[in-house]
């Protein structure tokens, strides 16, 4: 069931707003129907926002001192919430009061101050500090923990599986019950992956999403995907915003061209296919760019010349802290998950996650690396299981699965979890995660 939006009442046609004074819930508190969640001054009386049923309050979604216009989104609710999910819960993080109260919506830049501002006031973290080493060597001992990455939407539309999220609120309320179940790292697209979006609308989308999530859980990993623009740079300026207003810890580089195609109905390759083109000029661009501003990258490795373009630059010694490979396998759909029989890159078996690891150890070559597949189902194939046995690391949620199933991110997570249990490696935190891949 999809969570319930707990909106601000209109309590009159006087009323232009309120502020919101208190938050008597926190996160993942289970409640009952009733409960005081929140109180709110409208400038004539003070108004009692209760639960609606039975459930858990999934998300805070908006901080104490902030102005809120009529039927603005306070927060999510999950009714009537099993037991599984409350133990599963983050801990209560309470956000610090916000400086802004009454006038118009903060702009991108005011937006950015204020989130900069909360991650460096609550509870006295500095997202920005790099992990000791001796918290990296502790990681090291026994079986290394596994770091889950649940990519949430991308180009998965509701057609394809109506759990994915088509809105910033649904997207974090997404990721926090995706790093309630278990996940290390969300990735994420803007609502309905809208790549129409200039850079700054963009980052404003994303912007929506990740402060309410990073209110809940400052230790959050959250990252985007490319933007659109004429040049790299421009496509790649959102990420700029999102990193000075510390929203994110990881950029990106697709370290090569493919085409990104999918199948007609009588089976022949798409004429609407299209070229999905990275070059060298432009993968600097990224590498650039991630080291400028103490990111680490998510290097997508979707055919093996995307490997071997991203091993140049490690060998050279090029890329920044941070980096991890993602192995995309392609599935019978392929990418974008229209159609059967058009596809990219190695198929998702043993031979092929073979190939991949050979060319590491012919590096010598030891950057942390998940597997995926794209356009099919991660844990119907043995990539899974044989990249938990050797090292490697899961990448799932609804971006990738397509199947005769439908299920949710949680449950990918969730599936994920399990599986790392049965073959006997702990799952990541988020600051585990952050240690292991040796995060700026």
């Amino acid at each position: 069931m999809k969570p319930l939006e707990i909106r601000l009442p209109d309590a009159s046609a006087d009323v232009t707003g309120a502020e919101l004074l208190q938050w008597h819930a926190s996160a993942g508190q289970v409640l009952v129907e009733g409960d005081l969640l929140a109180t709110v001054d409208t400038g004539e009386a003070l108004l009692e926002i209760c639960a609606p049923c039975d459930g858990t309050l999934v998300v805070r979604g908006a901080l104490e001192g902030d102005w809120l216009e009529p039927g603005a989104l306070l927060g999510l609710f999950q009714p009537a919430a099993p037991e599984a999910f409350a133990a599963a819960a983050p801990e209560p993080l309470a956000p610090p009061a916000s400086p802004r109260s009454g006038g118009a919506a903060p702009s991108l830049g005011e937006l950015a101050r204020e989130l900069r501002l909360e991650l460096e006031s609550i509870h006295g973290i500095d997202s920005a500090a790099p992990a000791a080493s001796t918290d990296v060597e502790a990681d090291v001992r026994g079986p290394q923990p596994v770091i889950i990455e649940t990519a949430i939407n991308g180009a998965t539309q509701p057609g394809r599986n109506p759990h994915v999220p088509v809105d910033t609120a649904g997207i974090a309320a997404e990721a926090l019950v995706c790093f309630a179940a278990g996940a290390s790292i969300v990735h994420t697209h803007t609502p309905l992956s809208d790549f129409s979006l200039p850079p700054f609308d963009a980052a404003e989308r994303y912007l929506e999403s990740y402060r309410v999530v990073l209110a809940e859980r400052p230790d959050a990993l959250l990252y985007p995907t490319i933007g659109a623009g004429g040049s790299m740079a421009e496509r790649l300026q959102h990420i700029r915003i999102l990193a000075e207003a510390r929203a994110i810890r990881i950029g990106l580089m697709d370290p090569g061209s493919m085409i990104l195609g999918w199948a007609d109905p009588d089976g022949m390759p798409s004429k609407h296919s299209f070229m999905y083109l990275n070059t060298y000029a432009d993968m600097e661009v990224a590498i650039a760019q991630a080291t400028d501003l103490q990111l680490g990258l998510s290097l997508a490795i979707y055919e093996p010349g995307f490997l071997r373009n991203a091993l140049v630059y490690w060998r050279l010694g090029k890329l920044p802290p941070g980096a991890m490979l993602k192995f995309y396998f392609g599935g019978d759909a392929g990418y974008m998950g229209i159609g059967t029989g058009v596809s990219f890159g190695l198929p998702p078996t043993a031979k092929a996650l073979d190939a991949y690891l050979e060319m590491l150890e012919s590096a010598g070559c030891d950057l942390p690396w998940s597997v995926a597949v794209m356009g099919g189902d991660l844990f119907a194939t043995p990539v899974a299981r044989l990249a938990l046995e050797r090292g490697g690391h899961l990448h799932t949620g609804l971006e990738d699965h397509l199947g005769a199933d439908h299920p949710t991110n949680e449950e990918l997570t969730r599936q994920a979890v399990a599986l790392c249990h049965e073959v006997g490696r702990p799952v990541a935190t988020c600051a585990e995660a952050a240690r292991i891949l040796r995060l700026p």
